[in-house]
Parts: structure tokens; sequence; C-alpha cells
């Protein structure tokens, strides 16, 4: 997206700083790189066109996170709908982390287990999350937006959790879903950036004196 920015830009006779250009395809050639990874060793599920759609579109985040965990002496597996688990010894966040679509796990992967067949499918449906995600905002709208999502709804509370299944993925379904607090402070939230919002418009916006019209009362003709 960010080459896409610069060449229409340049067309447009606004042509980039050095830096910008070398940011732009330093980002590209790393994403290419983590792309091309996975497509040579990435996923090789069967499945329909969003499933192909997912799996290109998520391809640079899944080829980072294929590359670090095969270097960390992970154990690939394969998933039968389209996704890729990494078992590693440890160094995983919870019971693992879905990166586009690779897992990155510290579980064993027992295919038969309803255990697993349940965390496979709440870990692709974040991978869907992801996929949709990154087509509106970029590879890193999700995770901005799940971090954002956790920092007022954490664990079982958090709605791209519920979306993908709690009892796949593990958790617990609270009693007081959707927390209470967490909404109280996201309202408060959205009550201060409204505030400042209409501060900035009326600071913003031109008095009298400064249009230099004068207000003159009306006389009767």
């Amino acid at each position: 997206m960010g080459l896409v920015l610069a060449i229409v830009g340049t067309l447009r006779g606004r042509a980039p700083s050095r830096l910008r250009r070398g940011v732009v395809a330093a980002g590209t050639a790393v994403q290419l790189a983590s792309g091309a990874s996975f497509a040579v060793a990435g996923s090789d599920g069967d499945g329909g066109l969003w499933e192909s759609t997912r799996v290109v579109v998520n391809a640079p985040v899944s080829g980072a996170a294929l590359l670090y965990g095969v270097g960390k002496g992970g154990e690939v597996h394969q998933g039968h709908n389209g996704t890729t688990a990494v078992v590693l010894n440890g160094g995983v966040i919870r019971a693992g982390t879905m990166f586009g679509t690779v897992f990155l796990t510290d579980q064993r992967m027992e295919a038969d287990s309803p255990r697993v067949q349940g965390l496979a499918e709440h870990e692709a449906r974040h991978a869907d999350q992801w996929a949709a995600f990154s087509l509106v905002g970029g590879p890193v709208a999700f995770p901005a937006l799940y971090a954002l999502d956790e920092a007022f709804f954490p664990g079982a509370f958090n709605h791209f959790e519920r979306q993908a299944g709690l009892d796949d993925g593990g958790y617990d379904t609270p009693s007081d879903c959707p927390s209470i607090a967490g909404r109280l402070t996201l309202v408060s939230l959205g009550l201060v950036a409204a505030s400042a919002l209409v501060a900035r418009r009326r600071l913003r916006s031109p008095s009298p004196a400064s249009t230099g019209h004068e207000a003159f009362p009306r006389s009767a003709s």
C-alpha cells in the first residue's frame, strides 16, 4: 500500500524524500520475502475462494511467524482448514498466538483430539479476522485493534475472542460478560474524545472580527 501511494504521489508531481522511498522499499522487500517463504513452506489447504484469499493477504505476517517458529526449532503441522501450527518449547502467550494463518503454540498438536480440533477452528477464525482487517487497514490493523480491545476487555471479555468462540479457544465464559468496567472505561474515553473534538472545532471556528464582517443591527426600511 505504501508503495502504491508513493507511486501515485510521484505521478502527481509530489516526489517523496529519499528516506521515505527507502522505508517503503525496505518494507516492501521484507513483506515480499516473508510472503514468498510462506508460499514455499506454508499452508496447503484446499479450501474455497476466501481461504485462498486469506492465505495470500496474510502471507507476509504468516511468513514472518513461520520463519521465527522454524528458527526456534519448532515442529510444523499443517491444518485441514488452511492454517499452520508451529509447536515450540516455550516463549508463547497463553496457549498460543495466531499470526496471520500461522499459530505459534506450546501445545501438542494431536489431530484426532477434539480439543485440538476445536482450537484449530478457533484460530482459523482469528486468521479470518486478521485477513479481513488487513484488507481494510493493512497488516497491523488487526493486532492494533485486538490490543486495544484487550486493554478494556481482557481475556474472555475480548470481543475478538468471543467471535472466534470461547469454548473452542479454551476460555471459560464469564458470568458478567461483557465486562461492565471495560464498557464504562470505553464510554468515558469516548466522551473525552468527543469533548476534545467539540473544543477543537470551537477554537478553529472564525470569529466575526477575523472574517472582516461586523454584525450591524437591522433597521426598518
